[in-house]
């Protein structure tokens, strides 16, 4: 059974989008729903999803990131024990003018504006400092230089009127300005530290003067694939149950560098501590010999369903409030005598089974978004594996968007439910001909096509869905050509 990372508190902030086109950073999406995910999963990371805050897209604006720093500031107030963890992916840039560094949020017009719409460094470490958290670990990953290979961007062509250049966040927070620079062996820890368990310590995807790169199938970034590395597992000895913040700084800084240098660049990460803290469970608790049986997860590998067997079986209870996505193959069983489900609790079904006891009153909305949504595309990643015309990395690629649909599609509204199923069903579909003996491209293209207008129904409550269909299409399309 995993264990929650009970005193553990996270902001992912991802600035993939940007009112100024060329400034968009795709691979910065993946990036943090890649951290995101294996943070609240309770058989990785396993922190309390109410922990965990997810800002990207349309929503990284200036305001809304230091809101939300406000949001994790009052989190961790009222836990003495509390354990805060900051990850930003975005760009970062240096007004020649002032030789201020700022970062660039999702709703900045003008970059020769950069002083009115950009977000000053200073600010953003004045109010990561503001957070009363007993430990604390910062992960900057600002360092969006020029190159085609560099988060997907290229800024070679950042205007000269504008004054500006792209550079790396400044290494030093106040707390560790003073800290030396970490470089221990993997494994290493301070005992009086681990005793005290307090500390700050701060992570920079790279050097002042180096970029950050993705990966060659541009999965997500180096920096990225070896930091959930580290934080399932690879850097931990296999019967560990935690992974501390040592283990992090460690595995990171030496294995981007070693990818690095095998795609022909040069990035070092930069990690400053004080103090030795645990900063997530390894495998829900177990630690990867009991968890995973010895076998290290891979980032790029689907994360496992996380369905519950849920049992009630306590006379006169009251279930009340949200009682939201008890999602997977879940089995709700041996409900007890008068038990009673409050307003707009919400069952999601799914496979489950629900046995009640004498008295059940149910109350409020119980229509579930979706049937066997997450059963059918589990199909799907079978599938995949079979398709004749797809490398790895491809099928790899294909199995994370349909995990991404999957999870979107279990937040549909109840009165979707049809049009989630439906696209659950035409994803299946569409697969299962790439990946049969007789599969046409023109078939598969019209496929394609359906699948993408039926996701157009979803739109308004799922913006993002439509892009996410248009890419599993596409890759679809591709695994078909001969």
């Amino acid at each position: 059974m995993s264990n929650i990372f009970e005193h553990g508190y996270a902001l992912i902030v991802g600035v993939d989008a940007n009112q100024i086109p060329r400034l968009a950073l795709p691979a910065v999406a993946k990036d943090v729903q890649a951290v995101y995910d294996v943070l609240v999963h309770p058989d990785r990371c396993a922190y309390n999803p109410e922990n965990v805050k997810l800002l990207k897209g349309e929503a990284s604006t200036r305001d809304n990131i230091l809101e939300a720093l406000y949001w994790l500031q009052g989190k961790v107030k009222g836990d003495a024990q509390a354990t805060a963890v900051i990850y930003y992916s975005g760009h970062g840039m240096v007004d020649n003018a002032t030789d201020q560094y700022y970062l660039i949020p999702y709703n900045i017009s003008e970059l020769s504006r950069i002083r009115q719409f950009a977000l000053k460094a200073e600010d953003l470490t004045a109010e990561i400092s503001a957070i009363q958290a007993k430990r604390m670990l910062a992960i900057l990953d600002c360092c969006h230089a020029a190159g085609m290979d560099v988060k997907d961007v290229d800024l070679a062509a950042v205007d000269s009127a504008a004054n500006v250049e792209a550079a790396p966040f400044p290494l030093d927070l106040p707390q560790t300005k003073n800290i030396p620079s970490f470089d221990a062996e993997p494994g290493a820890k301070n005992v009086s530290d681990l005793l005290d368990g307090e500390g700050r310590a701060v992570l920079n995807s790279s050097t002042g003067s180096q970029s950050s790169y993705v990966r060659t199938d541009g999965a997500m970034s180096l920096f990225t694939y070896h930091l959930i590395e580290a934080l399932t597992g690879h850097a931990s000895q296999l019967d560990d149950t935690v992974v501390y913040v040592t283990d992090v700084m460690s595995w990171v800084t030496r294995q981007v560098k070693k990818s690095a240098k095998e795609q022909g660049r040069d990035q070092t990460p930069v990690m400053r501590t004080s103090g030795v803290f645990p900063v997530a469970q390894v495998i829900g608790g177990q630690g990867v010999a009991k968890g995973l049986g010895g076998v290290l997860p891979d980032p790029l590998t689907t994360l496992p369903a996380t369905g519950n067997t849920v049992t009630f079986n306590q006379p006169n209870m009251n279930v009340g409030g949200h009682m939201a996505n008890i999602g997977g193959n879940d089995n709700i069983g041996h409900i007890g005598n008068n038990v009673t489900l409050g307003d707009n609790a919400e069952y999601v079904r799914g496979n489950k089974t629900i046995n009640s006891g004498d008295t059940f009153n149910m109350s409020g909305n119980f229509q579930g978004a979706n049937v066997n949504v997450k059963s059918t595309l589990t199909n799907v990643n079978q599938t995949i594996g079979t398709l004749p015309h797809a490398d790895e990395s491809a099928k790899q690629e294909l199995i994370r968007l349909i995990a991404q649909l999957n999870n979107m599609l279990q937040n549909v509204p109840a009165d979707q439910a049809g049009t989630a199923e439906e696209i659950a069903s035409s994803t299946e579909a569409l697969v299962e001909m790439a990946a049969g003996e007789n599969a046409r491209p023109s078939v598969i293209k019209m496929l394609g096509e359906g699948l993408k207008q039926t996701a157009r129904q979803l739109a308004d409550h799922l913006p993002e869905i439509v892009d996410v269909v248009t890419k599993i299409a596409t890759a679809v399309a591709t695994a078909t050509i001969r």
